[in-house]
């Protein structure tokens, strides 16, 4: 029996709705979350519900199951090479799909391919019209309706996809597979649908059809929306099972939301109350007034500025059972005396804050395929009413830059030749994807990325378990911002143990900074790297790779591993760190520490 299992965590990511999963040898795609049938967690984050206008976030309960469906239905044996179109009442539960004619039964392989469209479609390839829609052979060719087909290989084609041949069984008629990924190259109409879903919901779609391989990168992208739990949700008074007892009555939220009320209906509403929970009329009036003036409408663009002014302002006393714990680090320079490369760093860096405990959620709102033209909701049936979402708990460090220092470097002509380099490479697609290149963004992406490989080696952890936050100013939006949070985080409500909070302690975080300072001054692809005028997809990077600036896609923040750039920290004419590259030479001197 097959065991198909999944992280909760990846149900929001790279395999939520609309993706299609490789699992022990076969190939499924998820559905919808309005298909989720089975009972599902809630998840308390109102901020970010409110944010997203939505009713809740929900997430799978633990060893729970959601609906998964076989995708692509087209599957073929590899002994007999006959080509199946599988069908969901053929499922055996925990079963892969068999030959039923060889003998030993054997495993059937899904195709490869599978055809999208621009508005976000998806269905099969038309394999008994692409057989029969080569040049004609025989009189019956064309008006054969067979789907009796044979997957097979021609040993006199050589290799690639000229060798691979989808045949008629009755007429004979075959096409080799030269040619499927040519655009338009598929002889079929989009069906306006999802695998998932029947005719019935099909909308018109006219725009043409492409063949993608299952596993191509352009056949999901998925919209992800993450936020972190701050003040004053995130304190304990707030998720108190007797407050949220108190906050979830009816009469509570009238009072909330109805400042004018009749005082005669204000006092039935308190008395009910008073009479239901464990808090006084006075209690239950004063959190009605927090409520009033704690409440706003925001939206998704207001995330990363609340979390801003959460992490510069962090809170001296804490409840041990709240969500976000931060306090703020001694900076060195008030602290000992310090000097040369020590007097850089200070002069530079602005604060230092250490995050013992944080909560983030992260909720799939939509998905996009092939050129991202139209969006698909993650709930298609009722988006406003539940979107899935995952929430994880850890630790981390958050590093604020000197904003004097910052906007000063970035009005350079150098500094702004450099940006433009990349920025007029982005072309329609790339910039539905990525933030704008600004050198202040480049900037702080490409310094994370650093001290997350830095914080990797000198930690211990794995660079797949960490992530980077950023908080960078768009050129249209206030406040300002120059910060970046280095973190970890796992499912488990208790959070990770301490390891990252202690990287950010001062005497430390001075050599990790130091260090990838110097690391970045030195690449093992030098000069081929450094001297890059693009390089990576797109060329949107420029000195970055994989043996200095790349992390795990899953560590990058917003843009895919690309807007990279070491040249912009450590340049001798134009870098940012070039004083403090200077002062400590192109490698880690162990002599300092």
């Amino acid at each position: 029996m097959s065991v198909r299992k999944l992280r909760r965590s990846q149900v929001v990511g790279p395999f939520g709705p609309g993706a299609i999963v490789d699992l022990l040898g076969e190939s499924f795609v998820a559905e919808d979350a309005g298909q989720w049938r089975n009972k599902l967690a809630e998840i308390d984050f109102p901020r970010l519900a409110r944010y997203l206008g939505v009713d809740k976030l929900k997430t799978a309960l633990p060893g729970g199951a959601l609906p998964y469906l076989r995708f692509p239905r087209t599957l073929f044996c590899f002994r007999c090479r006959a080509m199946v179109q599988w069908t969901k009442g053929r499922e055996q539960r925990g079963q892969p799909p068999t030959c039923t004619t060889c003998p030993g039964r054997r495993v059937l392989i899904p195709m490869r391919f599978v055809a999208a469209c621009a508005d976000g479609h998806l269905t099969d390839v038309d394999w008994r019209r692409w057989a029969h829609s080569a040049s004609r052979k025989s009189r019956d060719q064309n008006q054969c309706a067979s789907r009796d087909l044979l997957f097979n290989n021609r040993a006199d084609a050589g290799g690639g996809l000229a060798s691979l041949v989808v045949q008629c069984r009755k007429c004979k008629a075959f096409r080799s597979l030269l040619g499927i990924t040519n655009f338009g190259g598929i002889p079929q109409r989009c069906p306006g649908t999802q695998p998932w879903q029947s005719q019935v919901d099909a909308v018109t779609c006219s725009k043409p059809l492409v063949s993608l391989q299952r596993g191509a990168s352009n056949i999901y992208f998925p919209t992800i929306h993450s936020a972190i739990d701050i003040p004053p949700d995130s304190d304990w008074r707030e998720i108190d099972p007797a407050m949220a007892t108190l906050t979830g009555f009816q009469e509570f939220k009238l009072l909330v939301d109805r400042a004018s009320l009749i005082p005669a209906i204000r006092q039935v509403a308190l008395d009910h109350l008073v009479h239901q929970t464990q808090f006084t009329a006075e209690e239950i009036m004063a959190e009605v007034d927090v409520r009033r003036g704690g409440s706003r409408v925001g939206t998704v663009d207001d995330i990363r500025p609340d979390e801003w002014v959460a992490l510069r302002h962090p809170h001296g006393q804490h409840d041990p059972r709240d969500r976000f714990i931060a306090r703020r680090a001694v900076h060195p320079s008030g602290a000992t005396p310090i000097g040369g490369a020590e007097a850089e760093l200070a002069r530079v860096l602005a604060d230092i804050v250490l995050v013992e405990r944080l909560r983030e959620v992260r909720v799939l709102t939509e998905f996009k395929r092939y050129k991202m033209e139209s969006a698909v909701p993650a709930n298609i049936g009722d988006p406003t009413h539940f979107l899935p979402a995952a929430e994880v708990y850890g630790e981390g460090y958050f590093l604020r830059f000197a904003e004097e220092a910052i906007a000063e470097w970035e009005t350079r002509p150098r500094v702004r030749a450099q940006v433009a380099l990349i920025a007029k490479r982005m072309d329609d697609f790339a910039r539905k994807r990525y933030p704008e290149p600004t050198p202040r963004f480049i900037l702080m992406h490409t310094f994370a990325h650093l001290l997350l490989r830095q914080t990797a080696f000198e930690a211990g952890y794995s660079t797949s378990s960490l992530r980077e936050r950023l908080y960078v100013t768009p050129k249209t939006r206030a406040p300002a911002m120059a910060g970046i949070l280095i973190y970890t985080a796992a499912g488990d409500s208790e959070g990770t143990l301490g390891g990252l909070v202690r990287m950010g302690q001062p005497e430390r975080l001075w050599r990790l900074l130091s260090n990838a300072v110097s690391a970045a001054q030195w690449c093992s692809f030098d000069p081929v790297c450094g001297e890059s005028k693009g390089q990576g997809p797109d060329g949107l990077s420029l000195a970055a790779c994989h043996a200095c600036a790349l992390v795990p896609e899953t560590s990058c923040d917003q843009s895919a591993n690309r807007l990279l750039d070491r040249s912009l920290l450590v340049d001798e004419d134009y870098g940012f760190f070039a004083p403090l590259a200077g002062l400590l030479g192109p490698l880690p001197s162990g002599g300092i520490w």
